[in-house]
């Protein structure tokens, strides 16, 4: 008769041992940084997913073609993350190879510890091709103030699904804060570097620091972890990242030898591989009318800009000055992309010679490759008024439409 106080004692040893497995359960896991996405030597075969945990834990990426995932709602491959495979700070970069050309994926990090886990948001990117000549891919800088205009530019981009986003630099108000990455421009850029891998070139804010190389998965080039510079084909199309903030570091004319030099190599290479478009991405510009900061960076322009003309670069796009303008010189194209959340400056009266078209807006560029030409359009996002942004409509402010860049490399270097 006193087998209910039996089975109430089986009750309460029960529930104690459940209060006791949760007790000592770790927390759940947290992404820090969201999955975003990163480009290396070949983005016809492989992806990089990277993000951040609160601590090491191993992880599983799960992925496969868009297709599959939208009919079935499952993942045809995935791998493996050890804990211990991520840096000092818990960043973890994982490249997905293998991957069909040319072909839209979907993807999700998923990581568990103990009973808890946590799973990303389902992300989509697309690769290339060799011969991929119909794309859209965007460009802007200088986001690094503040982070709600900064998001009102990355809404903007999200509309074009660009296959790719460059970054021209002053990405944070200083690199070595790891703050400002994990609250400030990280989140900003989150809904569309889960689909779009960031390409970025160092600003004089990224002071070269740690967190920067850290950050992000970049193309093979030299320098400071073989990716100070940086070059990688997409396409018709060669993507070529420098750094103008050479002259400031130790040994800086000998790592500026360093780089001119590869970039001869790297131009000549490009061009006697036929690609039809050739981009170049740095910081600070060579020609401006700004404000504070015209007529540009001319210790370089006098090193860069012959470079630039002898090899036919199609455009070359920085940042630095909080503003747009575009310029041509000798024929080749100068963009100044600065309005990405920093605090917008104004231009000199008089514009210096070969200035075309200047504005004082939020914006970011799209660059549509169409097979044999681009064009290449600045989009407004915003205008100041005090301290308020007022919304602009997306119709383009300026545009640019170019050829294709000749392929034959016989007098080159003549």
């Amino acid at each position: 008769m006193h087998a209910w106080r039996y089975w109430i004692g089986i009750g309460a040893v029960i529930l104690l041992l459940f209060i006791g497995i949760g007790l000592h359960q770790p927390a759940p896991p947290v992404f820090v940084r969201s999955p975003y996405l990163g480009i290396e030597d070949d983005p016809t075969t492989t992806v990089v997913v990277s993000w951040k945990l609160d601590r090491p834990l191993p992880g599983v990426v799960r992925f496969g073609p868009w297709t599959e995932y939208e009919k079935t709602g499952t993942f045809s491959s995935a791998v493996s993350v050890s804990a211990d495979s991520g840096t000092e700070d818990f960043v973890y970069h994982v490249p997905l190879s293998g991957l069909s050309p040319d072909t839209e994926y979907a993807y999700r990090v998923d990581i568990k510890v103990g009973l808890a886990s946590r799973e990303s948001d389902v992300g989509r990117f697309w690769t290339a091709s060799s011969d991929l000549d119909h794309f859209v891919f965007t460009v802007y800088g200088d986001t690094r103030t503040y982070p709600d205009r900064h998001a009102l530019v990355v809404k903007a981009m999200e509309t074009d699904h660009p296959r790719f986003v460059v970054h021209t630099g002053d990405l944070v108000e200083t690199g070595g804060v790891e703050m400002l990455w994990d609250e400030r421009f990280f989140p900003a850029v989150a809904p569309l570097a889960a689909d779009a891998p960031y390409l970025t070139v160092l600003g004089n804010h990224e002071q070269n620091s740690p967190q920067y190389y850290e950050g992000f998965s970049l193309p093979s080039g030299g320098g400071k972890d073989g990716k100070e510079w940086w070059s990688v084909d997409y396409g018709t199309v060669h993507l070529v990242g420098l750094d103008t903030n050479i002259l400031t570091l130790p040994h800086g004319f000998r790592l500026n030898r360093e780089q001119i030099s590869w970039l001869k190599e790297d131009l000549a290479a490009a061009k006697a591989r036929g690609e039809r478009f050739i981009f170049v991405f740095f910081h600070h510009p060579l020609f401006s009318s700004d404000l504070e900061y015209a007529p540009g960076n001319t210790g370089l322009r006098t090193l860069w800009h012959p470079i630039f003309k002898e090899y036919g670069v199609t455009a070359v796009f920085s940042g630095h000055c909080h503003n747009y303008e575009r310029l041509v010189e000798d024929g080749v194209n100068y963009i100044v992309t600065g309005g990405g959340g920093a605090p917008l400056s104004g231009f000199t009266a008089d514009p210096i010679p070969g200035s075309v078209k200047r504005a004082e807006l939020l914006h970011y560029i799209r660059v549509t490759i169409s097979g044999e030409q681009a064009e290449i359009e600045m989009v407004p996002v915003g205008k100041m008024e005090g301290n308020s942004v007022t919304q602009l409509p997306p119709e383009p402010f300026d545009s640019l439409t170019v050829p294709a860049v000749q392929t034959s490399p016989s007098t080159l270097g003549s």
